[in-house]
């Protein structure tokens, strides 16, 4: 069987920049197993497949190369940049309703005086915390960096937004980016911590205006390092406004610069409320055979 798919970038608007995405507009019948499949054939973190929904204007799943996941942000990015570029969403209609896995959730489409698409925003899952308990050395460990780079003072929590991360503060821009982390010990870290990665971050940023630069290592979903995650960056800036940390509510992460994807997160919170947007670019379009 063949499947018409499409590879977008998210999170930028060069075409080798941001987080690559599959994107399967009305696709035939396919198994989970064929699913996880094409996000193997296309090289990419996740791939998002688009069905008919009886709750929303449309229905999501998300499939890495490993597993189904409940929400992913640059998937969903992706999506909705191909449908509304692609005049699939009529020009006059701002926000549609994805049906996903953690419920029906809204998605903004901003275009310029053109109707060109100049941004996809979605709105995440409430944000949910969780304290556990576990030794800074084990994390620094799994990232092979002294303990000292860390910033053991940040509450130890997971945080999710649709998938858990672990938010790990790194204390300069240069150790983060000389990260060489085990996988297979993060893999049995988020494991143990019931969490799908780390997403790691430095107060040191490339451009002013950036709250953060980050880096994701989500091994436990078959991707080591996820160039430009929207669920993870919406989740820990949550974190963050929720402790006390930072306490604007309109926020842009970097991440991806430091392994040659430089991408932009935008993230709003309102209240409980979590919005995550960016660009995206079209790599291409092809038939795959799964």
């Amino acid at each position: 069987m063949f499947l018409r798919v499409k590879k977008v970038n998210a999170f930028t608007d060069s075409l080798d920049g941001g987080n690559p995405a599959g994107v399967a507009l009305n696709p035939p019948s396919l198994t989970e197993e064929q699913m996880k499949l094409v996000s193997q054939l296309l090289n990419v973190s996740e791939t998002a497949f688009l069905f008919p929904s009886e709750k929303a204007d449309y229905r999501l799943r998300f499939f890495s190369p490993e597993v189904e996941v409940a929400l992913c942000g640059h998937a969903t990015i992706a999506t909705f940049f191909s449908l509304a570029q692609g005049g699939k969403i009529s020009k006059e209609k701002k926000v549609v309703t994805q049906e996903t896995n953690i419920g029906v959730l809204p998605v903004k489409i901003l275009r310029n005086k053109k109707g060109e698409v100049e941004r996809v925003t979605m709105t995440q899952g409430k944000p949910s915390f969780k304290n556990i308990d576990f030794n800074w050395k084990d994390v620094a460990d799994a990232l092979c960096t002294p303990v000292e780079n860390i910033d053991t003072s940040l509450p130890k929590q997971v945080v999710s937004t649709g998938l858990f991360t672990l938010p790990v503060c790194i204390k300069s821009f240069e150790a983060l980016k000389s990260l060489k982390p085990d996988f297979n010990k993060i893999k049995k870290l988020c494991h143990k911590l019931q969490a799908g990665s780390f997403h790691v971050f430095t107060f040191e940023t490339i451009d002013e205006s950036s709250v953060y630069h980050a880096r994701n290592f989500a091994p436990l979903y078959g991707v080591n390092e996820d160039p430009v995650t929207g669920t993870a960056n919406g989740a820990v800036c949550s974190y963050l406004i929720r402790n006390g940390i930072i306490d604007d509510n309109k926020l842009i992460c970097e991440q991806g610069d430091i392994i040659g994807r430089a991408g932009r997160v935008f993230v709003e919170i309102e209240n409980d409320t979590v919005m995550v947007g960016g660009k995206a670019k079209i790599v291409e379009e092809k038939d795959i055979e799964v």
